[in-house]
This record gives structure tokens, C-alpha cells and sequence, in this order.
């Protein structure tokens, strides 16, 4: 049986989804990394990703035998931009 222990205030990779920006029909988040980990090729990283790519990512994750038993966290809901302009209009009419 394979186990591991994860020490959770370990700092070794940090990884931040800092906004999600509404571009036509796609939501575009930026991802921000943080490592301290000695195989990484660089110590941070910035990076963009759609809606459909975290769930891609996701399902892969589950679905691979080599992450089996780990816990994979949601892909990152989709903003509702809709609602928020909705509410702009309203107090721009108001």
C-alpha cells in the first residue's frame, strides 16, 4: 500500500489564481506559481488559462492511476459576468 505524508504548511509550491478576465465567450484566469523545489526549471511562473482547460486538467488528474487516492481539487467555477453587468446596467438606469 502506498502512502505519504503532506505536511500542509509546506511551502514549497504555491500556486494562485489571482483573477479571471471576460473575453468574448471564454473566462481567461491568470495563474501565478511559487517553488522552492529543486527539480523546477524556474522558481515562479505566470500563466493563462480558459474554463475548459482547468477541466480538462481536472478530469485528467482523476482519471490517472498515478494520482489515485489523492485529493484534486474543482477546477475554478466560471464568473458570472452576466449578472454583474446586468447589475450595472440597473444602477446606470437608476
Amino acid at each position: 500500500m502506498w502512502s505519504d505524508t503532506i505536511n500542509l504548511a509546506d511551502q514549497s509550491l504555491v500556486v494562485d489564481i489571482s483573477d479571471a478576465l471576460s473575453e468574448r465567450d471564454k473566462v481567461k484566469f491568470t495563474v501565478h506559481t511559487k517553488t522552492t523545489l529543486s527539480d523546477s526549471r524556474s522558481r515562479s511562473s505566470l500563466c493563462f488559462g480558459s474554463t475548459r482547460e482547468f477541466i480538462w486538467l481536472h478530469d485528467a488528474l482523476e482519471e490517472s492511476e498515478d494520482y489515485a487516492g489523492m485529493i484534486i481539487p474543482p477546477a475554478p467555477p466560471r464568473p458570472d459576468f452576466d449578472a454583474s453587468r446586468e447589475k450595472l446596467q440597473k444602477l446606470g438606469e437608476g
